[in-house]
């Protein structure tokens, strides 16, 4: 699974936004500072504008600024808004769009790794990536996270199916 580059290009906007969170930027500027195509970050401000992250306005001084909290939104909030779901693979989203996922432990470690993709994303808000003084994500955050994997490993490893996986791959 990769990111698509619209979502890296979204949370790099989203930092720039909360640096210049004293005035409105333009997208110009972002797209400068942040090294993102012109064109691409007016496209991806648009998708940002309708998931409610940032206000814009137009004009000399106008540009776009945050419009949230941010230690309300996490990093799987904006993964979803641009991306959609986030998964390893299909059929750990869908069990049923593979025919062979009956008793298929793949499937099975696919939709851990999603839980744990996930768990992390979900886990840190903007707020943690933006106002931590240090360059390190914080601990809490690394901890919460090395749990729900350690969790997820163990019934993968103890043969517990996922909760979504149960009744297909068991």
């Amino acid at each position: 699974m990769e990111l698509t580059r619209r979502c890296d290009y979204a949370c790099r906007i989203l930092r720039s936004a909360y640096r210049h969170r004293d005035r409105f930027v333009s997208v110009a500027e972002i797209s400068e500072e942040e090294e993102i195509p012109y064109a691409f970050a007016r496209t991806i401000q648009h998708d940002l504008v309708q998931a409610g992250y940032v206000r814009t306005v137009r004009g000399a001084h106008g540009g776009l600024q945050l419009a949230i909290d941010l230690s309300q939104v996490t990093v799987l909030d904006v993964l979803h808004a641009l991306q959609g779901e986030v998964t390893v693979s299909a059929c750990a989203a869908d069990p049923q769009s593979c025919s062979k996922s009956e008793g298929c432990r793949f499937n099975q470690l696919w939709q851990v790794a999603d839980k744990m993709l996930n768990t992390l994303f979900d886990s840190v808000t903007l707020s943690d990536m933006f106002e931590s003084t240090s360059s390190n994500i914080p601990a809490s955050t690394i901890e919460a996270a090395d749990e729900a994997v350690r969790t997820s490993l163990d019934e993968l490893l103890d043969g517990r199916a996922p909760t979504s996986c149960a009744v297909t791959c068991n």
